[in-house]
This record gives structure tokens, C-alpha cells and sequence, in this order.
């Protein structure tokens, strides 16, 4: 056994005995009586075995919750990966007689077997420890959102679980956190345990002393550089320019463009020596000889004013851009505009300066001024596509502190366009290139977008972790504490809490009373959640200041959004008159602008939800038929749509009778399950019709147990496509996408087809191995009228923010079938599509919209999808097979769905998840 394990050593002698020496310890609710404690050789032996606690260090950093595995000793960090050491399987099948699901689990985590570890407490009994080990298993396969995720969630319930703490402080840590991570060590350190104690004191100093280097080292270089722009007599910082020349090149053409005289650009060559070979090429060196060519008789003077707008950040007025224009200053001139992004200027104008200098730097810093001028003009495809060249350039001139700043502003965009995971994506590249280049100012940068890409992901526990360590960085600085705090109470309000939320939006305001349209979201909320006396004024000032700032089309309609629900809660007929507005005004903005899709989509919601506030349960059915793009059912329909804490749904009978509910009483986020949504009453009503259609508004219309599975119901979904009354039925033609080739870095297993009769009538075809290409499948569907997938779906940041299928790869290596590529096809045919991909329904969570691979199969034409929000097992074959064979039979889709479904649940043993099939129409 001991061979087994590879143990690094059998002898004991020197080291303190475990606290509780049982590897027979069970949990107290399961075997209370066997809490006996044993002593000997034999049971310290199998101790040892399970625990690898013979070893003079410890194999695992995290901290479990099994007493005997809890052992302090020093912790060695591996210098390779280390394969797993293999388990003692003798001593886990004591453990297994005696239903230690948890005991087992803690062993294979030990042994470096997290996958098995994570399986075995799945099976254990809920508490509290149980959440610790799980999270230490989700931090070692990497999953350190998830891991964050549940001990924020065990620490609410107990805020001094020794274990959860440190291994919160781990997480924290190997995010990149460092100051946040010391914080949670300190309050390990707090508890005086032996051991764990001194080593949180340790690992929090090393933490912070690693930080406060990096920011240090930044700050001498920044001061050194901004003191160029306000001294003339002050020393070149060469050596601090040579650590960080990053900033020390952002800030050396403000130190060109003060320079009083000809002297003084003369002295600064040596700098701009230094930077053109850190950076490459020689435009530094060439621009700081062409200006100190200069005439500075007449450059001087409007080089003093330039300087007055750096010490006063200010923007350049019209009477100063005019006589930069007139001087042939041209770098003063840019300089300025930079500085003034609003101000008018003429067609053309920040490119002809551009072209001024053969400098890739300057280069990038217009391309990001047009960016910026093409979003607030509505532009937002040339914006995006502007910013992504400039990217490209960037990278292949290796300005690496530029392409850190484009990735940050590349990920804000993303974010405004509801493209999440390429947000994080962007985010997080810019984070670890200022990271590896020690620039200070580009990491807080990246926190604050890796915070937004978070938020906006319902991701609570990752955004409130990177909001703290950026607010840690700078604590006194009254704009971060604005910006963190105000974010903060977003994030509350979205897990309904109120009152925390109300608390965070008083320290925001502490040393800054404006909070921005965010804050202006909030307050609105809570004026009706959690309502105080100053709510109104303040939310009137906030809205005043955001309606007349100069922002993209999609903010202003956000902002007009904030303005209508608001006077919602005054006078509803106004406030539904703004909605109405904000709905229209939109119109022209949806197909280009996230934040006019968001405005629209939450006017409608709210229009819905106050419909049935005020009793107008019949409004409801339109609001959200026009929401959907769906005609309003008159009869045998349930229309659902939420905002926030509220919910209403109305069921229309099979005589078009009409019962609503609302409920505005949950205090937890909606999960994924929505079983128990509709009441009693409303399923009564809908018992008597052959099948349901189901009108959801986002986010219900993507998850399962809206209805209980005894009855026959649907998602109706809008389609781009109309068949014409006349029009012959298409040939049938059965098309099958099976044991697929996927690429060798995916490592996914092929699939084969189920083992089904072919379609009765007309002919089959099977897309199968290399020749399962995007290209190929979406041409072979624009025929079919019954399309089967059996293929893998997988989440790909790069491609979707929905899942995709994956199938063999092009010759280009395009290997996706994405909800994007469904939008650009008609499928002639009007398919029945079975998607045999795992968790084909599942979407990332978005605020208001949902764009799914079901929607776009519908969106394109196929007649009914059928596709799951869970991972599906190899039986799942012979389900929707029944399923067709069903239709085929006469059933309709919803009809064929509910009998099968009931088969399955009546007949088949842990077949739950066919609960879990939606079908979309």
C-alpha cells in the first residue's frame, strides 16, 4: 500500500499527532455513535494512507474540512505538474461502508484527484464543509469563478469557517487579486489557529509586498515623467523610463509639447533615444529634433498654454484649437484635440495629423479618438472594426502598453454590445499584458472591465472580487470609491437585496454625491423597493445630468429608459407613455446597438409587469406578443414576463378566458428551474387545452419547468421567414449529423447516430466524420424537413455567446454551427430539429435578450426544435427518437414531447432530465 501511494517518507517520529486520529470519522448527522477515538499504529497507518500526513509537507495548499485531512504543516509548491498519487483503495472502502461520501472525496482531493473528488460530493450530505471541499475541488480544475462563487456564499452563512477563509484567500490569489487575497489572509491569520495562522501572516505580507513594489516603481517613473510637463529644469528620468516604458512614453509627448525652448527638446533627445529602443524604430528621436527646429518665439507662448490644459484638465477652447490650427503647431495641436474629444473639428482632421509622423504610437491614438467619435455617432460596427485594426497594428509594431489599452477598450465595447464573453476575453488579456509589464495605471484599467464583463454576466462573486481589489489599490481616491460602490449596489440589486444595495449607494455618495446612470438605475429601483424621502430629487438630478451628456445612441436611450420608469412610479399612464417612446425611438438602433436593444427590451418588460400590477391583465398578451415578434394568441396560451422581484403571468383558457397572478415577493435571483412559477390557479385554467403555446419575455424563455410536464407546451418563438399559403410541402428529406471528426483540441468523443428506422418516406442523408463541415451541414439543412444532430455542444468565447455544435473543421479551421451562421440561412424545408447536442439550450445568462441555436433553427424556418438545458445521456437516442416517430404518426411537436416525457418519467429509472427538453415552435 505504501508503494501505492509513493509516499515520501514512512517515518512519524517528530511530527504533532492529527487533533482527532479517526479515518473512521463520519458525519455527526449520519453516524453520530461512531465517534469513537482510536489510537494505535493500525489506525495512524490508515491515516496516513488517506491523508498523506506521513509527509513532512503537505500535498495540497487548499485546507479541507475532514478534521484528519486538516493537518498543518508547510506547504512545498510542486516545480512541474504533478501527476496524481494513487488512492488507497483499501482504506476508501472503509470509508465507503461506512457512507463517507465526504471522507472519500477529501482523500482523492489529497491524492490530486479533483474530478473524482468533486463526484463523490455531489453524493455527500449538504453543509457547510461539504461547500468548502467542493470549492478546493473547482479550484484545482481551474474553475476559480465557481470556487469564488460558493465560498462567498458558505462565508455569508458563517463568516469565520477557517477553511472556507484561506481557501477564499487561494482563489483570490491565483485570480491575480493580491491585495484582496492578503485581506482574507489577515483574517485567517485573526483566528490563532497553530500553524495555518502564521503561514496567512506570511502569505499576506509576501502579497502585498510584491504589489506595493510593482505600484511604487510605476509611481517613481510617473512622477519623474509628469514633473518633465511642469519643470524644466527637472532631471531626464532615463533609468525609471527604462523600467516602465510603457508610461514614460505616454507621458514624453507632453514633455515635448511644454518644452519652452529649443534647450530644453534638445535635452530630452537621450530619453526619446532610450524609448525608440525599448519600442522599435526611430520616430521619437526624429520627432524631438524636427521640434526643437522649431521657431519657439512663436511655439513658447502656445506650448505655456498646452501646459495650462495639463495642469488644469481642462479642455481646449475653440479660440485655442483655432490659433494651434493657424500656428502649423501640429503636434500641439493634436495634443489638444486629444484632450477634447467633444470639440468640433474639421472632416478629416485627425488623420491628416496623424500623417504628420511616421509613428505607430501617435497612429494608434487617433484610430482610438475615431473609434471613440464613431460609437457616440451610432456607428458602432466601424467603431468596433476600427478598434480591432488597430489592435492588429498594434501587436505586429509591439507596442505592447498601447495594445493593453486597445484590448480594455475592445472589452468595453464588447460589454456595451452584449458580447460578454469576448469582453472577458479582451479583459483579460489586457490584465495579464499590464500585469507582465508592471503598468500600474493599465491594471487598474483592466479591473474596472474584467468587473464589467463580470456584472453583466450575473458572474456576483468575480465582479464584487475584482471591484475590491481595484478600490484596494487606490482606497482614498474619491473616484474609485465612486465608481466601485455605486457598481457594488448594482450587483446588489440584482441579487434583491435592497437594503445592501441602499448602503453601497451611500458610500458611493460620501465624497461625491453624482453616481451616473448606473447609480440613476439604482436609485429608481429602489425608490420603489426600499423608497426614501430624497430618492426623488436625487434621481432627478442624476437624470438631468445624464440626458444632456453627449453619449452613443444606446446610452441615451438607456438613460431616456431610467426617466420612464421612473415617472412610472408617479403617474403610470405617463411613465407607459416614455416606455411607448423609448420603444419607438429604438427602432432604428436595434440591429447596430446593444443598449437600444436592452432599452427596448426592459421597456417592454416593465410595461408588463406594472400591466399587472395595476390589475390589466389583458395588456399583458400584446405587450408581449410585440416584444416577441409573435402574433397574440386568443386562446390555449401562458404569456410570462419578469423584472427584478416581480413576475406575471396570464393564462388564457380554450374560450380565450383571461387569469393573471403577479407576484413581486421573490428575494432570490430566478434559477434556472421554474418550477412552481405559474400558480395553481393558472395551470387549471390550462389543463383542459390539447397543448399550450408559452410567450415568454427573456430571460424565462430559455429555461425549463415553466409548465409541469404532464401538460403539452411550447416555447413560441418569432421566425424572419413565411411560408406562402400555396406553396407545395417540400420533398421529405431526413438529414443526420453523426460521428463527427472534431477538432483534436476540442478532445471530444465521436457520436454516433441513434439506432432508428429512416425517415418513412423519401430520402436520408448523413453527414458524418470529415465531411461534417459547417459548410456542408448548413447547405444539406436548406432541404431538410427532419434534421438530427448528434454532435457536442461546447462553449467557444471566440465564436458565440451561445452554445455552439461542433463539427468537423474547414479547411480554414472553422469547425462551429453557430447561432450567428442560422441567422443568415432559410431553411426551405420547414425542419422537425432534434439537437442530440449536449445542453444545446443552455445560454450564458444576459440581462434582457436571448439568442439561442433553438431561436436561430426557428428564426431560419425550421417548423419545431427540440433541444435541453442539461447535459444529456447516451440514452437520450432512443427519447427523441420516440419523440419523431410520434410526429411522424400525426402528433403535433408539443403533443409528441408530453407523451414520450411521461413514458420516460413513468417507465425509466434517473431519467429526470427529460424534464429538462424544451421545445421551441
Amino acid at each position: 500500500m505504501a508503494a501505492e501511494l509513493d509516499a515520501p517518507g514512512k517515518s512519524t517520529r517528530g511530527r504533532r499527532a492529527p487533533r482527532l486520529r479517526a479515518w473512521h470519522l463520519i458525519p455527526l448527522l449520519v453516524f453520530p455513535a461512531i465517534l469513537i477515538a482510536r489510537s494505535g499504529p493500525l489506525a495512524h497507518r490508515r491515516q496516513e494512507l488517506l491523508w498523506l500526513t506521513d509527509a513532512r509537507t503537505r500535498p495540497l495548499e487548499a485546507r479541507l474540512s475532514v478534521p484528519a485531512a486538516d493537518v498543518h504543516r508547510p506547504y512545498s509548491r510542486p516545480r512541474e505538474e504533478r501527476a496524481s498519487v494513487a488512492v488507497p483503495l483499501r482504506e476508501l472502502a472503509r470509508l465507503e461502508e461506512q457512507a463517507d461520501r465526504a471522507g472519500i472525496a477529501a482523500s482523492y482531493l489529497v491524492h490530486g484527484d479533483p474530478q473524482q473528488g468533486l463526484a463523490h460530493l455531489q453524493h455527500a450530505q449538504p453543509s457547510l464543509n461539504r461547500d468548502n471541499d467542493q470549492a478546493v475541488a473547482l479550484l484545482l480544475l481551474g474553475r476559480h469563478d465557481d470556487a469564488l462563487e460558493r465560498l462567498d456564499t458558505l462565508l455569508e452563512a458563517s463568516g469565520r469557517h477557517p477553511q472556507a477563509l484561506w481557501n477564499r484567500a487561494l482563489v483570490l490569489r491565483e485570480m491575480g487579486l493580491h491585495l484582496v487575497s492578503a485581506s482574507v489572509f489577515d483574517e485567517v491569520a485573526a483566528l490563532g489557529e497553530a500553524g495555518w495562522s502564521k503561514e496567512a501572516r506570511e502569505q499576506a505580507a509576501a502579497l502585498r509586498r510584491s504589489v506595493t513594489q510593482r505600484m511604487e516603481s510605476w509611481k517613481r517613473t510617473h512622477a519623474a515623467m509628469t514633473r518633465l510637463s511642469t519643470d524644466a529644469r527637472a532631471p531626464v528620468p532615463l533609468e525609471e523610463a527604462r523600467q516602465h516604458p510603457g508610461i514614460a512614453r505616454g507621458l514624453f509627448y507632453d514633455a515635448v509639447r511644454t518644452a519652452p525652448s529649443s534647450a530644453r527638446v534638445t535635452a530630452l533627445l537621450p530619453l526619446a533615444e532610450l524609448l525608440d529602443g525599448i519600442h522599435g524604430g526611430t520616430a521619437l528621436a526624429e520627432y524631438t529634433r524636427a521640434t526643437a527646429a522649431r521657431d519657439f518665439t512663436r511655439r513658447a507662448p502656445l506650448a505655456a498654454e498646452y501646459a495650462r490644459l495639463l495642469e488644469t484638465r481642462a479642455a481646449a477652447s475653440a479660440d485655442l484649437l483655432t490659433r494651434l490650427r493657424a500656428s502649423g503647431e501640429a503636434d500641439l495641436l493634436l495634443g489638444a484635440k486629444l484632450r477634447s474629444p467633444d470639440a468640433p473639428s474639421p472632416p478629416d482632421e485627425w488623420e491628416s495629423l496623424a500623417r504628420k509622423w511616421n509613428d505607430p504610437w501617435v497612429e494608434l491614438l487617433v484610430q482610438d479618438a475615431l473609434a471613440m467619435q464613431e460609437g457616440l455617432a451610432g456607428e458602432a460596427w466601424q467603431a468596433d472594426q476600427r478598434l480591432k485594426a488597430a489592435l492588429t497594428l498594434c501587436r505586429e509594431k509591439r507596442l505592447r502598453p498601447r495594445c493593453a489599452d486597445l484590448l480594455r477598450k475592445v472589452s468595453h465595447r464588447a460589454t456595451s454590445a452584449n458580447r460578454l464573453l469576448e469582453a472577458d476575453e479582451a479583459a483579460r488579456a489586457s490584465w495579464r499584458e499590464a500585469q507582465s509589464m508592471g503598468e500600474w495605471e493599465l491594471e487598474s484599467a483592466a479591473l474596472r472591465a474584467l468587473s464589467q464583463a463580470a456584472r453583466f454576466q450575473f458572474r456576483v462573486a468575480a465582479a464584487r472580487a475584482y471591484l475590491a481589489e481595484y478600490l484596494a489599490r487606490a482606497p482614498d481616491t474619491c473616484d474609485v470609491k465612486n465608481y466601485v460602490h455605486r457598481n457594488v449596489a448594482a450587483l446588489e440589486l440584482m441579487r434583491l437585496r435592497p437594503q445592501e444595495a441602499r448602503r453601497a449607494l451611500v458610500r458611493a455618495q460620501e465624497c461625491g454625491p453624482t453616481v451616473g446612470l448606473v447609480g440613476a438605475w439604482t436609485l429608481t429601483d429602489l425608490m420603489r423597493l426600499d423608497r426614501k424621502p430624497q430618492d426623488e430629487q436625487q434621481i432627478r438630478a442624476e437624470l438631468t445630468r445624464a440626458l444632456a451628456a453627449r453619449e452613443t445612441p444606446g446610452r441615451r436611450m438607456l438613460a431616456r429608459l431610467v426617466e420612464a420608469r421612473f415617472e412610472l412610479l408617479l403617474n403610470r399612464s405617463v411613465g407607459n407613455q416614455k416606455l411607448a417612446a423609448v420603444i419607438r425611438d429604438a427602432e432604428p438602433y436595434l440591429s447596430t446597438d446593444a443598449d437600444a436593444r436592452d432599452a427596448a427590451a426592459v421597456a417592454y418588460q416593465t410595461m408588463a409587469v406594472t400591466a399587472g400590477e395595476a390589475g390589466a391583465f389583458k395588456e399583458v398578451p400584446d405587450v408581449v406578443a410585440r416584444q416577441l415578434g409573435v402574433t397574440r394568441p386568443q386562446q390555449c396560451a401562458l404569456i410570462a414576463a419578469m423584472e427584478a422581484e416581480r413576475t406575471v403571468a396570464v393564462a388564457l383558457g380554450p374560450r380565450g378566458q383571461v387569469l393573471g397572478h403577479l407576484d413581486a415577493s421573490r428575494k432570490e435571483p430566478l434559477g434556472e428551474d421554474l418550477s412552481g412559477l405559474v400558480p395553481e390557479s393558472l395551470l387549471a385554467l390550462l389543463r383542459p387545452c390539447p397543448q399550450v403555446d408559452v410567450l415568454a419575455a427573456p430571460p424565462l424563455d430559455s429555461r425549463a419547468g415553466l409548465l409541469p410536464p404532464e401538460m403539452a407546451w411550447s416555447y413560441r418563438v418569432a421566425t424572419r421567414t413565411a411560408t406562402a399559403p400555396d406553396r407545395k410541402p417540400a420533398a421529405p428529406l431526413h438529414v443526420v449529423v453523426a460521428n463527427v471528426e472534431t477538432p483534436a483540441g476540442l478532445g471530444l468523443a465521436r457520436l454516433s447516430s441513434w439506432e432508428s428506422t429512416p425517415a418513412p418516406v423519401g430520402q436520408s442523408m448523413e453527414l458524418s466524420g470529415a465531411q461534417a463541415t459547417p459548410s456542408r451541414v448548413l447547405e444539406a439543412m436548406a432541404r431538410a424537413t427532419d434534421i438530427e444532430f448528434h454532435a457536442h455542444g461546447v462553449v467557444d468565447r471566440s465564436l458565440s455567446e451561445a452554445p455552439v455544435i461542433a463539427l468537423a473543421p474547414e479547411y480554414d479551421g472553422r469547425y462551429a454551427l453557430t447561432s450567428e451562421a442560422l441567422r443568415q440561412v432559410k431553411l426551405e424545408g420547414s425542419p422537425v430539429v432534434l439537437l442530440g447536442a449536449c445542453s444545446a439550450a443552455r445560454l450564458p445568462p444576459l440581462l434582457h435578450q436571448t439568442s439561442s441555436l433553438p431561436q436561430a433553427f426557428v428564426g431560419a424556418g425550421a417548423r419545431a426544435v427540440f433541444a435541453a438545458t442539461v447535459d444529456i445521456p447516451d440514452s437520450a437516442g432512443r427519447f427523441f427518437q420516440g419523440v419523431r416517430e410520434r410526429i411522424h404518426g400525426g402528433a403535433t411537436p408539443a403533443v409528441a414531447l408530453r407523451a414520450e416525457r411521461l413514458r420516460w418519467l413513468r417507465e425509466v429509472k434517473g431519467a429526470p432530465w427529460v424534464s429538462q427538453v424544451l421545445l421551441y415552435e
